[in-house]
């Protein structure tokens, strides 16, 4: 179970963001984590709506599927319209888990699942949920040394994870950490979230790293209470080399649109 699984254990069609053709209209600088795990497959089929189902995985640790996290702090939040980038100061803390390589039942191309975002800014949740169906949920969020902490309004613990490096910061380009640039494809996999009524709405993730720094981590999530429907609380480790820190890494937000399954 300790392997990253890249597409290659899932063969199958996708439209990534490079051939998308996607317009963006929005970004912010991320500061924090992605963080890799592989989970039996059956436990991650629970967390999916009857509609979508795991691709196929044609790798030798065939019983397993990854799950991604994403935790930290969205800076210098910005809007985009025609081209011209307007900065709107904005500054939140944001949570994301994904669930890679799935496909709608009827379907043949891959997509990356999103079955709960938890965000500390109102308007990213009313925006994520009303357009984008990410499921996001209000929540109070901070790093307490190396351990990033999630807890709800009633101050319920929710989440925490121990982020531990494992190397050194470094600039640009990074394309000799190992895995690295497997996790890149994996989010320029179109993003699927589910509105409340029932309806599909994909995106795309814009990573730029350009101007990025990077380091390999080590981290360990706990989730502490049942962040969806059919998920109990577990601790997880990641898989050898599963782990990036990243700060300064530009993400941007494509328009959301019908998803082509």
């Amino acid at each position: 179970m300790d392997v990253f699984l890249t597409k290659a254990a899932f063969p199958g069609p996708c439209i990534d963001v490079k051939t998308s053709s996607v317009t963006f209209v929005g970004q912010a600088r991320f500061n924090g984590c992605i963080a890799f795990c592989n989970w039996p497959r059956k436990d991650v089929e629970a967390l999916l709506p009857k509609e979508l189902e795991l691709a196929a995985n044609t790798s030798a640790t065939d019983d397993v599927h990854p799950v991604a996290f994403i935790f930290g702090e969205q800076t210098a939040g910005a809007t985009i319209f025609a081209g011209i980038t307007f900065p709107m100061g904005v500054q939140y803390h944001e949570f994301a888990m994904a669930i890679p390589f799935i496909k709608h039942r009827g379907g043949r191309n891959l997509h990356t699942y999103i079955p709960r975002m938890y965000s500390s800014y109102f308007p990213a949740i009313w925006h994520g949920n009303t357009f984008y169906g990410f499921a996001k949920q209000m929540a109070t969020m901070w790093w307490q040394g190396p351990v990033f902490l999630i807890t709800a309004n009633s101050n319920a613990l929710l989440l925490h994870a121990a982020v531990e490096a494992t190397g050194s910061w470094s600039q640009g380009c990074t394309c000799e950490l190992p895995n690295f640039q497997a996790m890149r494809a994996i989010f320029a996999l179109p993003v699927v979230g589910r509105k409340s009524d029932g309806t599909y709405a994909c995106s795309y993730f814009g990573w730029d790293f350009g101007e990025a720094a990077v380091r390999p981590a080590d981290a360990c999530v706990s989730i502490d209470a049942a962040l969806v429907d059919g998920l109990a609380p577990r601790r997880c480790h990641d898989v050898s080399s599963g782990t990036f820190e990243v700060r300064g890494m530009l993400w941007r937000l494509s328009w959301p649109s019908a998803c082509r399954f």
